[in-house]
């Protein structure tokens, strides 16, 4: 299952007008991780240059991302997004136990 968001986000200088969240997480992660926490972490995700993990066949382009941090907690989001659509898919994310908030 999927929500859908309206969300403006900048990401590698593509604006975003939509997230799209699976429910994923979920399934091991639901006392953690939130609809909320998943959309601070997209936020989050502005401000620095993200290069894919990996390219799908369908051009979907996979990115890991982590640490991200909230509240000076570090998470690991998995995101998505495609050249020709207008929003940021997240398949997952959850919270790591170790991480080094940045300087």
């Amino acid at each position: 299952m999927q929500r859908e968001y309206v969300f403006q986000v900048v990401i590698n200088g593509r604006k975003f007008r939509r997230v799209i969240i699976d429910s994923h997480y979920e399934t091991r992660h639901s006392e953690s991780m939130t609809d909320k926490i998943i959309l601070d972490l997209v936020r989050v995700l502005q401000e620095a240059r993200h290069v894919p993990n990996t390219l799908t066949s369908r051009g979907f382009e996979i990115y890991v991302t982590e640490p991200v941090f909230r509240a000076g907690k570090p998470y690991r989001l998995v995101w998505t997004m495609h050249p020709n659509e207008n929003y940021v898919g997240v398949i997952n994310a959850f919270r790591r136990k170790h991480g080094k908030i940045p300087k």
